[in-house]
């Protein structure tokens, strides 16, 4: 019945869905939700950013992991380390640049080059549209955006300068992507 009458979320108000969607995101296991959401077909009404997530295509052999369970599987991962509603929302929606960044290399395989730059773009949108506060909305934004760096900085040859530079950048919230970063 849900499946059959999915559509009719969309007389839902925004304010609600976002709402329970707080709800779910605070779960021990949030992961469980929002596949029921995906398989019902409600989570492509309420965010279809998530939903293009889903599956894997392959080129010449190469595949690249699903990105829709990577992203549960994050969710999961953290709730278990924070009880931070809006990083829970950080790592839900870390990597929703990556479908309109992805392209296929001959050879490097499949590349997602500036997925945290539209991420946070693309987030900027749906903020408004689920209704996000401005400081959530912006320390949402500012996590996807910056969610890649911590790996950057773990690469030989990196400068003292670089690492300042994420400190100030990241400023009180450092300790919180480094906990999206684990």
């Amino acid at each position: 019945a849900i499946e059959k009458n999915a559509k009719r979320i969309e007389i839902v108000s925004l304010e609600r869905i976002k709402e329970e969607m707080d709800k779910l995101l605070k779960a021990r296991e949030p992961s469980i939700g929002l596949w029921i959401l995906y398989n019902t077909g409600l989570l492509e009404y309420i965010m279809p950013e998530l939903t293009s997530l889903y599956g894997v295509d392959f080129i010449d052999d190469k595949g690249h992991k699903n990105q829709f369970t990577h992203t549960l599987k994050v969710v999961d991962r953290i709730a278990v380390m924070t009880g931070k509603l809006n990083l829970r929302w950080a790592a839900l929606l870390h990597d929703i640049g990556k479908t309109p960044t992805k392209r296929f290399d001959k050879k490097k395989g499949w590349t997602f080059h500036g997925h945290d730059v539209v991420g946070a773009r693309i987030f900027a949108k749906l903020s408004k549209r689920l209704r996000f506060d401005n400081s959530s909305g912006k320390f949402i934004s500012k996590m996807i955006r910056w969610h890649l760096r911590p790996i950057a900085l773990c690469d030989e040859g990196i400068t003292d300068s670089a690492v300042r530079r994420l400190i100030v950048n990241m400023g009180d919230n450092l300790d919180d992507l480094i906990i999206l970063y684990r």
